[in-house]
């Protein structure tokens, strides 16, 4: 049985491609499927330049900004439409992604810096936006049926060679299983000093058996979410750059350092004040083909290859489907090459 897989759609032409704006001066070429365009001399040096390509390449560049024209106008004939408002929206979107990735909001003015920078001005940004829809679009209109019903699934000995080829890179850094009680700094010294004085008590009491870790957590601990839990945490491991940013380097060094089982003293991280007790302590070792990728998830380093070489596989079926499709309108456009070097 075929396993279904939903197509994602984040797709770039096999070949780089910017889907040149052509002008009518000096043309390197023409493409005429519902209109003449004609690709520009200049058109194709600022391609060049754009690609790092050399003379020898030029005609390899030019069939791509043929290849680029010709689909552009196949898909505006069989009625593959953007607007200019959901250019807008594609690009609001596109800044949400980078604040996610970025884990910080950011102005208008920022993320054009950013577009700028990348792209040289927002509207040739938008203008890249514009295609890439039209050419995903245009894709799953004509090719979406057979797409989505391919057999990505690699073979078990494909998912067994990869391993082995890769072995080195699947490592798992050194982790523990943690608990917590937890007081948040307030910025003011006062009420700070008062909660150290607390958690400094409770520490005592609980190495000195007058309080159980579990009992100091529903009373003293200010982390309602881990609370219900008896102040369980989950994994820590040495490369976890979030909590890292969050709590500080010094928190994790010395959460990593505690003796499993012990209760710790007070350890102070850039948010507040934590009494830690580690359940669990694993080194950083290789993983092998059928050990999981995280020690609390029912994922190996097998599903992962195995997703991994799927997604690969999807990919090329893609890139073949869109090689069809151009081929196929190339065929029925009238495409005059000019240049020669």
């Amino acid at each position: 049985m075929k396993k279904k897989i939903s197509i994602v759609l984040v797709m770039v032409l096999a070949a780089v491609s910017l889907f040149a704006v052509p002008n009518n001066r000096n043309a390197a070429a023409t493409v005429n499927l519902i209109r003449n365009t004609v690709i520009t001399n200049a058109d194709l040096n600022s391609q060049m330049q754009m690609l790092g390509a050399s003379e020898e390449q030029a005609l390899d560049v030019l069939d791509i900004m043929i290849n680029d024209e010709v689909f552009l106008q196949g898909a505006e004939r069989d009625g593959v439409t953007v607007t200019d408002a959901q250019v807008d929206a594609l690009y609001a979107q596109q800044k949400n992604a980078y604040e996610q990735q970025a884990g910080a909001a950011m102005t208008d003015e920022q993320f054009e810096q950013i577009v700028n920078q990348a792209y040289g001005s927002v509207d040739a940004y938008k203008e890249t936006i514009r295609n890439q829809y039209i050419l995903q679009t245009y894709l799953m209109q004509e090719k979406g049926d057979e797409l989505n019903n391919g057999n990505y699934a690699p073979a078990a000995s494909d998912v067994e060679t990869f391993y082995k080829r890769n072995a080195t890179s699947f490592t798992q850094a050194e982790n523990v299983k943690f608990a917590q009680i937890y007081m948040a700094k307030t910025g003011e010294a006062d009420q700070d000093a008062q909660k150290l004085a607390t958690m400094q008590r409770v520490a005592s009491d609980i190495k000195s058996g007058k309080l159980t870790f579990e009992a100091a957590v529903n009373q003293y601990t200010e982390d309602e979410e881990s609370k219900a839990d008896g102040g369980v945490m989950g994994w820590l491991s040495s490369d976890n750059n979030v909590v890292r940013q969050l709590w500080g380097d010094d928190f994790v060094d010395t959460v990593l350092s505690l003796p499993l089982g012990a209760t710790s003293d007070v350890i102070e991280s850039l948010t507040g004040y934590h009494i830690v007790k580690v359940t669990v302590h694993n080194d950083a070792r290789l993983l092998g083909i059928d050990d999981r990728i995280q020690p609390d998830v029912a994922y190996t380093v097998r599903d992962y290859i195995s997703e991994y070489l799927a997604q690969v596989n999807m990919q090329n079926a893609m890139n073949q489907a869109l090689n069809d499709m151009v081929e196929t309108l190339r065929s029925e456009a009238r495409i005059r090459v000019i240049y020669s070097n």
